[in-house]
């Protein structure tokens, strides 16, 4: 739903229509119930759906507060780093021949996460090519 569709909804709730989650009560007819006071089984959806929009904008307003971090001497900084890791990696690959990422994350003590984005980083631009295989069979 666009943002002005969504202020027009609550243009029409009238003055002190207590924002989104009131709106959306008002709408399902729930005047303050939670929706976990079971009944109406769209009234239980609806209010999963507004625990899932709770979520996502509790973690817009996170990434937005790191962002204050992000000035460009750190934009500066962090891609010096990256290129050192990733040429670190290319290094060990060319010294060891293949490696899975766990050896690589061993040896230069990184995240598994991290070593992750570094590896399809590195995909991306073409400087490795990286294997699926199965990890355990069932």
């Amino acid at each position: 739903m666009g943002m002005g569709m969504m202020k027009k909804m609550m243009g029409q709730m009238g003055q002190g229509g207590g924002g989104p989650m009131a709106m959306m009560q008002k709408m399902m007819g729930q005047k303050g119930e939670g929706a976990e006071s079971g009944g109406n089984p769209m009234q239980q959806m609806m209010g999963t759906c507004m625990a899932m929009c709770t979520e996502m904008l509790d973690t817009m307003r996170r990434t937005t507060s790191l962002a204050v971090y992000a000035q460009p001497e750190l934009h500066q900084l962090f891609e010096e780093w990256l290129a050192a890791r990733e040429g670190d990696v290319l290094k060990l690959i060319e010294e060891r021949g293949s490696l899975d990422p766990e050896a690589l994350t061993t040896a230069l003590s990184m995240s598994p996460a991290s070593m992750t984005t570094l590896l399809a980083h590195l995909q991306n631009q073409g400087k490795i090519r990286l294997r699926a295989e199965i990890a355990e069979k069932s």
